[in-house]
């Protein structure tokens, strides 16, 4: 499986990258970042979710992603993965939960899955969501995690926020995002 950064912090051209990789016939694993923008799942609403005027009057862009789920925050402070992978039963949303469950662990994050939203919680805390969906024999399974990531405004923008918190006071041993997403790197297993 290649490993790889994408150092655009556009949401737009992020979410057209992760198109395009699917259709490489190779498994990929990807970190993300965005600038601040609301990703809107395939069926979400913008109207119930979001409050579009302080979007608009903050210049947040909303964008909307093909992959099912919640309407999420992105921000600098948000680390975002993707999984590519050929598609077969196996490869669940707990699947690739569990693989960033201990990814998490050995960073220092006791984390769990709370299996009615597939929501990854530490401290009783939302800090992951994730989605996917199948294409031409391919998955794609993406998430988020909250490091150090504006709750403030997540929680105005949003209008459906739940418990959320960062990672990154959790820790132990204080990182930066950088640190961060080297960790998941090092320690990660498929």
């Amino acid at each position: 499986m290649y490993c790889l950064e994408s150092f655009c912090t556009d949401p737009v051209e992020n979410l057209n990258f992760e198109e395009k990789l699917c259709s490489l016939n190779t498994e990929i694993f990807m970190l993300w970042r965005n600038s601040p923008s609301i990703i809107v799942g395939r069926y979400g609403n913008i109207e119930n979710d979001v409050d579009v005027d302080f979007a608009n009057s903050n210049n947040i862009k909303i964008v909307r992603r093909n992959s099912g789920g919640g309407t999420v925050y992105h921000d600098l402070g948000n680390v975002n993965y993707s999984f590519i992978m050929k598609d077969n039963k196996n490869l669940t949303l707990e699947y690739f939960s569990r693989i960033i469950i201990k990814t998490l662990y050995k960073i220092g994050i006791n984390a769990n899955l709370e299996f009615s939203h597939n929501d990854i919680k530490a401290d009783g805390l939302k800090i992951s969501g994730s989605a996917q969906y199948h294409n031409h024999g391919v998955i794609l399974h993406h998430g988020t995690l909250l490091f150090d990531s504006d709750l403030k405004i997540m929680q105005k923008i949003l209008k459906n926020c739940g418990h959320v918190a960062n990672i990154r006071p959790m820790l132990k041993n204080d990182m930066n995002i950088n640190e961060f997403m080297k960790g998941i790197f090092e320690n990660v297993e498929f």
